[in-house]
């Protein structure tokens, strides 16, 4: 009796002892994983700290005071230099229908070909139609939802041509929105879960584009004092305008005439009669020895009886919305300060 109680008690305490250890070792094996995870999460910071230490700019409050300032000074930067780039932009009219615009097309382009220049005192041939044949010469009206984009390109073209006849242009031979690629079609949006509707509304947003921009092609005489001021006209113009490109040349050389290179053109040509080869065979001695002599002493040219350089210009207009937003916050300002002025009457 006394065995069995002596094996019932060793056999308690060694379950006990058996139940101990395996907690002391689930214990021992818990404490070294987390010791390892610990070390590793240690040596990475320790990492980082060394890896930041190295950069360029020291991760302290000094640093962090320096970047706030140069955002702030970045964001003003940019700030004006949107405002003055965009202190020539234009609101676009919403109350204008398609006749109403034709007949101010037509008004306007009567207007600017009555402007001075080399054309019989004008700076345009009659029945010049500035871009628009369809709506200035001809008898279309403009479709609807064309007409935000024809007024900007109608005021863009009415500012050049002026700009040119200020400057003192002969002529303008041709001017037009240049041709642009039609635009992909935007892929059709799936619809989208009532959680992301937020997050849609940002990136459209983002989408947005800062500016709007429109191309022209511009063709005329000028002399060169006249081609000079034109170019420093539209650099330093309120409205936004880039010349993309340019070339120009005279149609013909006063020297070279002079000089009786024309002349010698001319004789190089065969002709058919063979009185002409006697006649023109008697006169190229003659030529020759004018030509030579004139060569000897020299041209007495004056510059302003050269012909105008013909100029071929491809100009780019940029607005930055900012007149459209101002024109739209303006009844939204007016509408609050009455309904003030009527809550205060009340």
């Amino acid at each position: 009796m006394n065995i069995s109680k002596n094996q019932a008690v060793m056999a308690a305490v060694g379950g006990a002892t058996l139940v101990a250890a395996g907690a002391l070792g689930y214990l021992a094996f818990d404490a070294y994983s987390e010791k390892s995870e610990t070390a590793d999460m240690l040596e990475g910071a320790v990492s980082t700290v060394q890896r930041l230490l190295r950069a360029e700019i020291s991760p302290d409050a000094a640093s962090v005071g320096d970047i706030k300032r140069n955002t702030d000074a970045v964001s003003g930067w940019t700030e004006a230099a949107i405002s003055t780039a965009a202190a020539g932009d234009r609101a676009i009219s919403t109350d204008v229908n398609e006749a109403a615009f034709k007949q101010k097309l037509v008004d306007e382009a009567r207007r600017l070909s009555d402007l001075p220049g080399g054309v019989e005192g004008k700076i345009v041939k009659a029945g010049f139609a500035f871009g628009f044949p369809d709506f200035v010469t001809g008898d279309k009206l403009p479709e609807k939802e064309k007409l935000p984009a024809l007024q900007r390109q109608w005021g863009d073209i009415r500012l050049l041509v002026e700009t040119l006849a200020e400057c003192g242009v002969a002529e303008v031979v041709r001017i037009a929105p240049a041709a642009s690629a039609p635009a992909a079609e935007p892929a059709q949006k799936q619809k989208e879960r009532p959680r992301d509707r937020r997050r849609a509304k940002r990136e459209e947003a983002a989408e947005k584009p800062a500016y709007t921009a429109e191309k022209y092609e511009v063709d005329f005489r000028a002399k060169p004092a006249a081609l000079v001021r034109a170019v420093n006209a539209f650099a330093t113009s309120s409205r936004f305008i880039v010349v993309d490109a340019f070339a120009f040349a005279r149609e013909g050389d006063m020297i070279a005439a002079a000089l009786g290179e024309g002349d010698k053109k001319a004789s190089d040509q065969p002709s058919p009669g063979r009185r002409r080869r006697r006649g023109a065979a008697a006169e190229e001695p003659a030529a020759a020895e004018s030509a030579e002599e004139t060569a000897k002493k020299g041209v007495a040219n004056d510059p302003s009886l050269e012909a105008p350089f013909l100029v071929k210009m491809a100009v780019s207009t940029y607005d930055f919305g900012s007149a459209e937003k101002a024109s739209a916050v303006e009844p939204a300002a007016q509408a609050q300060a009455e309904e003030s002025a009527k809550e205060d009457e009340e």
